[in-house]
């Protein structure tokens, strides 16, 4: 199943790299998203958002907190990329719900492999039952073979 990623970044750097860093991985699709635009792209629900703190003309708190406060994105996974490594404006972002802060110089690995665990994981999640910790194929196929009885 491919997995949408949006990248909200006012210029193109961002979203460029990432789409060179993941050309031979066909499992993600990446689209920008400009400032202006978010409400619209939040009228869909990505597997990811990742945001250029650097490009945006908007405060990236107000940004994460209108993420956070629409209905259908409120679980939708938060990285925000940006050049100040100031650690109280680091801290600050964290804690209005963003999962992961990456400084600017990207390291491109990291980068790639932070998206890819993450998504992984959220893929995981998703397909465990929260009552009884069973993977969905499982609990599916167990009601499947109890109404075929």
């Amino acid at each position: 199943m491919i997995q949408n990623i949006y990248i909200i970044d006012d210029d193109d750097k961002l979203i460029n790299m990432t789409i060179n860093i993941f050309k031979n991985n066909t499992k993600y699709k990446f689209k920008k998203v400009i400032t202006k635009q978010i409400d619209i792209a939040l009228k869909n629900i990505p597997s990811l958002i990742i945001i250029n703190e650097d490009s945006i003309k908007q405060d990236i708190i107000s940004v994460c907190k209108k993420i956070k406060q629409n209905d259908d994105n409120n679980i939708t996974p938060i990285i925000v990329v940006s050049s100040n490594r100031e650690k109280a404006h680091r801290l600050e972002v964290l804690k209005n719900s963003v999962e992961y802060f990456i400084i600017s110089p990207i390291d491109e690995e990291y980068f790639y492999y932070t998206i890819v665990n993450l998504l992984s994981l959220l893929d995981i999640n998703r397909r465990v039952s929260p009552l009884t910790r069973i993977t969905w194929k499982y609990t599916n196929t167990s009601r499947n073979e109890k109404k075929a009885s």
